[in-house]
Formats: C-alpha cells, sequence, structure tokens
C-alpha cells in the first residue's frame, strides 16, 4: 500500500558545513553588535540569532572578542577602494576618480548595513580592536584622495584648497547620507539610485574645487 502524500517524510535539511556555519554566526553577531553595540551584546544573543546553543557557538568560536575580530579581519582582508581608483587617477579623470569611490563606498554599506552601525558602535566605546581596520582602511583611502587632490592642485586642475580638508568633505558627503539611511532610517521623499546619488556628490564637490579657466576668469572680471 502506498502511504498518502501527507504521511511522505519531509526530506532532511542539509546541515550547514563549519564554513557555512561560521558566515551565519558572523552575519548575525554583526547584526548583535550593530544593533546593542559590543559591551550590550552576549554570546547567548548571538547564539539565539543564529539558532544554536552556546555549546555549538563556542566551537567556532570561543569568545564575542573572537567573532568581533574576525569580523573586522574580514573586512581588513578585502581589496582596498583606492587600488581600484588608481587607474582613474592615472588618467587624471576626476569625474571618475570620485564617481567610483561614491559608489564603492554605498555599495559596500548598503551590502552589509549592520558592519557601519558596528564600527560606530565601536567608536562610541571606545573599542581598541576597530583601531587597525581604521588604520588600513579609512585613513589610507582619506590619504589617497588627500594625495589626488593636492597633485590635481599643482597640476592647477583644482584650486588651492586644503587637501585634507577636502578629501574629508567629500567622504563627508558620502558617510552622512550612508548615516541618515542607516542609522536613522531616513529615507529621501524621492527615491535615487546609487548612482546618481554618486554623480550628484561628485558634480557638487567638483564644482566648487576646480580651478576657473582663463576664460571664465576674463568673463569674471568682465561682469
Amino acid at each position: 500500500m502506498t502511504a498518502s502524500p501527507s504521511k511522505l517524510a519531509a526530506p532532511e535539511r542539509a546541515r550547514p558545513t563549519s564554513a557555512e556555519r561560521r558566515t551565519q554566526i558572523l552575519r548575525e553577531a554583526a547584526r548583535c553588535f550593530g544593533t546593542r553595540g559590543f559591551r550590550g551584546t552576549t554570546t547567548r544573543d548571538v547564539a539565539a540569532a543564529v539558532g544554536i546553543t552556546e555549546a555549538a557557538l563556542y566551537r567556532h568560536f570561543p569568545s564575542k572578542e573572537a567573532m568581533y575580530a574576525a569580523i573586522l579581519d574580514g573586512r581588513t582582508s578585502a581589496p582596498p577602494i583606492a587600488a581600484a581608483l588608481e587607474p582613474f587617477a592615472a588618467a587624471r579623470d576626476d569625474e571618475r576618480v570620485f564617481t567610483e569611490l561614491a559608489l564603492a563606498i554605498v555599495a559596500s554599506v548598503e551590502a552589509d548595513p549592520s558592519f557601519l552601525r558596528l564600527l560606530l558602535y565601536s567608536a562610541l566605546e571606545g573599542h581598541e580592536m576597530a583601531r587597525p581596520f581604521y588604520e588600513t582602511r579609512m585613513r589610507r583611502l582619506r590619504e589617497f584622495l588627500s594625495s589626488y587632490i593636492a597633485e590635481r592642485t599643482r597640476e592647477g586642475a583644482f584650486r588651492d584648497v586644503d587637501p585634507e580638508l577636502a578629501a574629508r568633505a567629500f567622504v563627508g558627503m558620502v558617510a552622512d547620507h550612508l548615516i541618515a539611511r542607516t542609522v536613522f532610517g531616513q529615507r529621501d521623499p524621492h527615491a535615487h539610485g546609487a548612482e546618481r546619488i554618486a554623480r550628484t556628490f561628485t558634480e557638487i564637490f567638483l564644482e566648487g574645487v576646480r580651478a576657473q579657466t582663463a576664460r571664465e576668469r576674463r568673463e569674471a572680471s568682465r561682469g
């Protein structure tokens, strides 16, 4: 006699591999750290979010410090954003340098919003483990950008501006947009895609730093 479909046993779900479980744990840990902060998160919180026991969690990570370090290590080991911008910088393609930079930052945060919240919590909590990430990623990115601005200023393409402050200004525009959306949940009345956002910020920034041409100076003096 054939069993009815309702009585057939459901197929067993394949158990995640060790690597898959580690990825799942780190994803949920980042979300917990980004919601409650490092100090406000316990290993029990992370285990509950994953749907496993603390004992199972400890088989992959001995402590929440180890999870936190693994999250930062994964981000630190990713290819630096500046490396992808170097060809555009060598070609002196200002629009591509700044547009691609903005796009990369937006894409990174949109792919994992919890990581931005985690970094902000780390700064407020004074967590020392976040410092290497800042030194290897954020500072080097700003150094690349300020160096490019300084070169373009020496070449006469940009007016005389402080390169470091100008770099902070551009990154700050993008960061403000992302913090407003990711941390405060603000949404623009009219949704804009990442491409439009990046191009708009780039246009605003370059309009402010580009040097006037000889023709523009003559026309300005006539006015």
